[in-house]
């Protein structure tokens, strides 16, 4: 039974523009939770029950939010050297089997159970998360895989042109084995100058080793503005109940809500205001007078104004 999973949360998000600017990828909000916690609740009800993150230096509010939680270590990946170099530092800190996955990538946690059943089931070297893709999508930031049956023969890393061998991309969700880092302290940079754990599935299928896939049912990842309002939408309208008001928040009079609505702690909300449906007010919101804002992510210390629809509202 796999019970260690190893989050990759070193990553600087850069991709998310503005949103992360004050904090890490792994601690942008969805609905109450940083992003990496919602990581960790698939993975424990999928059965994992100890975790090892890795994560940047000066992740001072990822390490706080953890200091409680005894089943999580956090570890310092010194410089952004890439995945294999961030799996590296576990070395010694992990043995056996284990589980591997990345901080901003939602799998379900039945999928992830298969996962792991398929691993022992086959005993393979490592198994892979994968999904299909339509022909048109893009792979120019994915990872595509060759399969027979549910081998996997051939693995290739942001294919270039000319290299698109299936449509099947492989997630950031693996099992592996100790024996992993063994490979690792081989491992040499790529052409950007990073330390990339795909190349050693890669090095893995040309060599003959049993690199086993395993199809998941669908994934939430978080790249973009777009991702983190999907993924905040989508869990808005699972509330229970749908309208959630933190007690320090204030409220005025006059004040529309159609839910789902969750207004976080401090948040003041103007009279006039329509809030709703499907908003998300993460901490010290200001909602001026006479706003009227739906399907809205606002983050902590942001101002809202006007009509505001469809957006993630970043703070001045």
């Amino acid at each position: 039974m796999i019970d260690t999973a190893v989050i990759l949360a070193a990553g600087r998000g850069s991709r998310l523009g503005e949103i992360t600017r004050t904090r890490s990828k792994a601690m942008v909000p969805v609905v109450g939770a940083p992003m990496i916690q919602r990581v960790v609740d698939e993975l424990s009800q999928a059965g994992i029950k100890r975790f090892i993150v890795v994560a940047a230096p000066g992740d001072a509010e990822l390490r706080s939010y953890f200091n409680a939680n005894t089943n999580v270590t956090v570890l310092e990946q010194r410089e952004p050297r890439g995945s294999g170099d961030a799996l590296r530092v576990c070395a010694g800190s992990v043995s056996g089997t284990f589980l591997v996955s990345a901080c901003d990538s939602l799998v379900p946690a039945a999928d992830i159970r298969s996962l792991c059943e398929r691993h022992e089931e086959h005993g393979a070297r490592s198994t892979i998360g994968v999904v299909k893709v339509n022909s048109d999508t893009s792979l120019e930031a994915r990872s595509v895989v060759r399969l027979v049956d549910t081998r996997v023969v051939e693995f290739i890393e942001k294919p270039g042109p000319g290299e698109r061998i299936s449509n099947v991309t492989a997630l950031p969700l693996y099992v592996c084995t100790s024996e992993i880092f063994d490979h690792l302290d081989r491992l040499t940079p790529s052409t950007r100058g990073e330390y990339e754990l795909p190349a050693i599935f890669s090095q893995l299928c040309k060599s003959g080793e049993l690199v086993v896939a395993s199809e998941v049912s669908g994934r939430h990842d978080v790249t973009n503005s777009n991702d983190l309002l999907a993924l905040n939408m989508l869990f808005l309208g699972k509330v229970s109940p749908s309208v959630v008001i933190d007690p320090s928040a204030r409220i005025s009079s006059g004040v529309s809500i159609a839910a789902p609505v969750w207004v976080g702690p401090g948040c003041v909300v103007e009279e006039g205001t329509t809030l709703g449906p499907s908003v998300y007010l993460e901490q010290g919101v200001s909602v001026v007078v006479g706003a009227s804002i739906e399907r809205v992510v606002a983050l902590r210390g942001s101002i809202v104004n006007g009509k505001v629809e469809g957006v993630v509202v970043t703070p001045p």
